[in-house]
């Protein structure tokens, strides 16, 4: 019937997966410790000062939210973005059957810390942060209401603001 949702799925999905599979496979260095060389584990320290390193400070951008209906009912999503001192963005967005729609990018532009929160039909809120996703650089989110009208956030660290210059979710449709 509508294959642009199904294809923006397809992507969107294979990528998050990619991404969460290349995440868990990550080697070490070697040292059998897991972490950053002093055995404690502790991959943000810097073993010569013990401080942490800027890496870890400098937090996951924010790229971009896209919303997918894909249930043969309509359904209302609330999205609230959350840095640290409040909210960012607030929106409740009402999704015909098997239609979408991508959120105006409000919300800072620069990494940092960031929580949002999805809740479909009224109910119970679902809460993301970039620690989900093993605090990438950046970060886009694709909250989708499925086949059997249950909520999922799957990710992409690839495409729009997470790019550069590489293809973005709507270039692989074609």
């Amino acid at each position: 019937m509508n294959e642009l949702p199904r294809r923006r799925l397809l992507a969107a999905t294979g990528t998050a997966l990619t991404g969460a599979v290349a995440g868990c496979m990550g080697g070490d260095d070697g040292n059998g410790d897991g972490g950053n060389g002093n055995g404690d584990g502790d991959e943000s320290a810097d073993p010569e000062t013990g401080s942490e390193t800027t890496e870890a400070a400098s937090g996951t951008l924010l790229g971009e939210i896209s919303l997918e209906n894909m249930h043969d009912e309509a359904h209302t999503i609330d999205v609230i973005v959350e840095f640290g001192d409040g909210p960012e963005h607030w929106s409740t967005h009402e999704l015909p059957e098997n239609d979408g729609a991508e959120l105006e990018r409000n919300w800072p532009t620069e990494p940092g810390s960031f929580s949002v929160m999805f809740r479909l039909d009224g109910g119970e809120p679902t809460q993301v942060t970039p620690a989900r996703w093993n605090d990438p650089d950046c970060v886009n989110l694709f909250a989708m209401i499925g086949r059997n009208g249950e909520l999922t956030v799957p990710s992409t660290t690839e495409g729009g603001p997470c790019s550069s210059g590489d293809a973005t979710l709507d270039d692989a449709e074609e």
